[in-house]
């Protein structure tokens, strides 16, 4: 899966020629949280954005296509998500609610693709608050559940992602290569996610 997102990367990378980047390594090796992220893109640090989309394509790639969307439809609705979220950058008032509005976004455009009305859904205006609403109880668990899972430092992130959230499901040996470990290490580094994602879940 691949999403081009050069559009938005030239818009970030033009506000970094015009402000400070943030450009600083997060302590201890975890990962930078959303509202340091955002912080980051407000900035125009590249490497926020880059870290923002690596978060969270999954879960907007993935709503076109259990709606039954082609792969192409699907990546083409991802840059659009994205793109209203480099226009809602400066309005967003809750950081942690950042998978719920791309979420949202994702499952209206891709609700427009189905009915096959293509004019343009302008969403660069909106706030974060008034694009999150009538959600059920399944659809804010997941959002929760990938939400902590995204904010995973690696390999973590990427172990539990190609665990759970890979279509594909990628035997122990595939996980062993792309995550360039002992296929022996992957049980217990499993096991260690786990304990990791639960902590985060309680917080």
């Amino acid at each position: 899966m691949a999403v081009d997102i050069e559009v938005s990367q030239l818009r970030v990378e033009r506000r970094a020629r015009s402000r400070r980047p943030v450009g600083e390594s997060h302590p201890c090796g975890e990962a930078p949280s959303n509202a340091e992220l955002l912080t980051g893109c407000r900035l125009g640090d590249a490497a926020a954005w880059d870290e923002l989309v690596a978060r969270y394509q999954r879960l907007v790639y993935a709503v076109p296509l259990r709606e039954g969307l082609s792969p192409a439809d699907a990546a083409e609705i991802s840059q659009s998500t994205f793109e209203a979220l480099i226009e809602s950058l400066e309005r967003i008032r809750d950081p942690d609610r950042i998978g719920y509005w791309l979420m949202t976004v994702a499952r209206r455009l891709t609700w427009r693709r189905r009915t096959a009305n293509r004019s343009e859904l302008s969403l660069g205006d909106a706030a974060l608050d008034d694009v999150v609403d009538d959600q059920s109880a399944d659809w804010v668990r997941s959002v929760a559940v990938y939400d902590a899972v995204a904010q995973l430092a690696e390999p973590c992130r990427a172990l539990i992602f190609g665990l759970f959230f890979d279509p594909a499901e990628p035997s122990y040996d595939q996980l062993s290569r792309s995550l360039d470990v002992a296929i022996g290490s992957i049980g217990p580094m499993r096991s260690r996610c786990l304990e990791r994602l639960r902590d985060r879940l309680e917080l």
